[in-house]
């Protein structure tokens, strides 16, 4: 891979500087100007490059943005600029005012729930080559064009301290029910916090309320699924189901006196510090932790025990994540396509995933991530892959505004299931009626 990248880079500085001489070359005259140079045409034919991206690591975007700034050592007459966001609803809400307004960047970064949202913007990135070897893209292709390219793929854990269940001569829990009596049997402890919950930012409650729909559907599909119908949050779907399981965890009060009116960053404070002893979240936690701690020497992880029966498989969701587009209105287009194949077939792409401590969705690289090979002994699981529903889904719950994570807020806060199904039902039929 690296020799091919120094080919690569040479050939492409190559073609730059032939280029440029050859766009400066002149008759010879009696002038005493100076000819041109390849660095006056690098100057004249200079390129900003913008991308736009979000990460809760702060350490990790800053690191990321210097190494994205190398991309002009591969194409020096382009300057990379990198807009920051510390959410992706904040990211979200930002490149939706950019859109209307026709200035998104040239390189938006979306998670895949987002490419629906964007798909008119989109170029389309099947002709690269870097696009082939992504095992992943073509999964979350949109009437049947790879718009975005993943960068990462990861499960969804619980993260725990083995040092507090051993004091507490506790067990790892394999069903729903044993997981409500281990965190209930630590707060009877009184010592430890048993869940560490940021729930004033609505996004920490994802792992429940965004995903246990669908891990309770056993259907990857579930969200094309309930395109087509007409009241699927009623009793007995699948919906009904997971959120009851939700509402008895709210229920059981074991995520501190005030869930609400903590951010995530003191939640995971809490959790970095011992206060807490376990937290739910992907495995881009990872890195978080081990910086903030130093070490993982009292960290662990288990599956998010969303079963009622051992008898049944234990699922584990995976999330591919991170992905970037191209604006097809960039007036720098193919620029960015350069860019997009440096990211994905030089050291940056191995940069990028093992800072981040993620699963490599590139043909022939491997990520070195000891921690979630240790995960993957420990427990038997069945991998459970998100998707993010087609369009008709998107449609109604844009119509509707449905935000699975403010749902988790409102049961936090002590609004009643049946009133929360209620509501989404009436709205979703209205919307699938007008549509």
């Amino acid at each position: 891979m690296k020799k091919k990248f120094v080919t690569s880079v040479l050939s492409i500085a190559l073609t730059f500087g032939l280029a440029g001489c050859g766009a400066n070359t002149a008759p010879a005259n009696n002038s005493s100007s100076a000819a041109p140079t390849a660095a006056d045409s690098t100057k004249e034919n200079a390129v900003t490059l913008k991308l736009a991206m979000w990460d809760s690591d702060s350490e990790f975007l800053d690191s990321w943005t210097k190494k994205v700034k190398e991309f002009s050592t591969v194409m020096p007459n382009v300057k990379m600029e990198v807009e920051t966001f510390k959410s992706d609803g904040d990211y979200l809400q930002a490149m939706k005012v950019r859109l209307a307004a026709n200035e998104l960047p040239d390189i938006i970064e979306l998670k895949p729930n987002f490419i629906n949202d964007f798909k008119a913007e989109l170029l389309p990135l099947d002709g690269l080559s870097v696009t082939a070897k992504n095992t992943k893209a073509k999964q979350f292709a949109v009437d049947g064009k790879v718009l975005a390219l993943p960068v990462i793929s990861f499960p969804e854990l619980v993260y725990y301290h083995p040092s507090v269940f051993k004091e507490l001569g506790l067990s790892v829990p394999t069903t729903w029910d044993q997981f409500v009596s281990v965190l209930t049997d630590i707060k009877k402890s009184g010592k430890y916090q048993p869940y560490a919950m940021g729930g004033k930012d609505s996004w920490p409650n994802y792992p429940f309320n965004e995903f246990m729909p669908l891990l309770a559907s056993g259907d990857e599909n579930y969200y094309d699924k309930i395109a087509g119908m007409d009241k699927p949050f009623e009793k007995g779907t699948a919906f009904y189901k997971s959120y009851s399981d939700i509402q008895a965890l709210y229920d059981a009060k074991v995520m501190g006196a005030d869930p609400l009116g903590l951010s995530n960053d003191q939640a995971t404070g809490l959790f970095e510090a011992k206060k807490a002893a376990v937290i739910a979240a992907g495995l881009w936690y990872l890195p978080q932790y081990k910086s903030k701690v130093g070490n993982i020497d009292d960290l662990a992880a288990f599956p998010l025990p969303t079963r009622h029966s051992e008898s049944e498989p234990l699922k584990v969701m995976t999330f591919t994540d991170n992905f970037f587009g191209i604006n097809n209105k960039s007036k720098n287009v193919e620029a960015a396509k350069k860019f997009q194949e440096w990211m994905f077939g030089s050291d940056a792409y191995s940069f990028y995933v093992n800072k981040k401590q993620a699963n490599s969705v590139m043909e022939g690289v491997k990520a070195d991530v000891p921690f979630l090979n240790d995960f993957y002994k420990a427990n038997k699981v069945e991998e459970f892959n998100y998707r993010p529903g087609g369009e008709n889904f998107n449609k109604y719950v844009n119509s509707i505004q449905l935000d699975w994570k403010k749902l988790g807020q409102e049961m936090m806060g002590g609004t009643p299931l049946d009133k929360i199904a209620n509501d989404l039902n009436d709205k979703w039929t209205k919307a699938r009626a007008s549509k």
